[in-house]
């Protein structure tokens, strides 16, 4: 089930990953939007641990970001 948070998009994937994420989606009970979301932020943590994450947004700022969109949800 999708939080509050989460809004609909359109993303564009290579046939074979489209592929492997609705085998992994049926392995794991989950759907490719839960899989897409649990291994974006594995990869933000990963990142931001890493010398590349110097230019870009760290944890804390993206959690600045979702804790205000939260806010938002809870007004409307």
């Amino acid at each position: 089930m999708a939080s509050r948070l989460t809004q609909r998009t359109t993303i564009y994937l290579e046939p074979y990953v489209k592929k492997f994420l609705q085998l992994r989606a049926l392995q794991q009970s989950k759907s490719i939007s839960k899989i897409v979301n649990e291994n974006f932020e594995f990869l933000m943590k990963k990142f931001e641990n890493s010398s590349e994450s110097k230019n870009h947004p760290s944890m804390a700022e993206w959690e600045i970001v979702k804790r205000e969109l939260d806010k938002k949800t809870q007004q409307s």
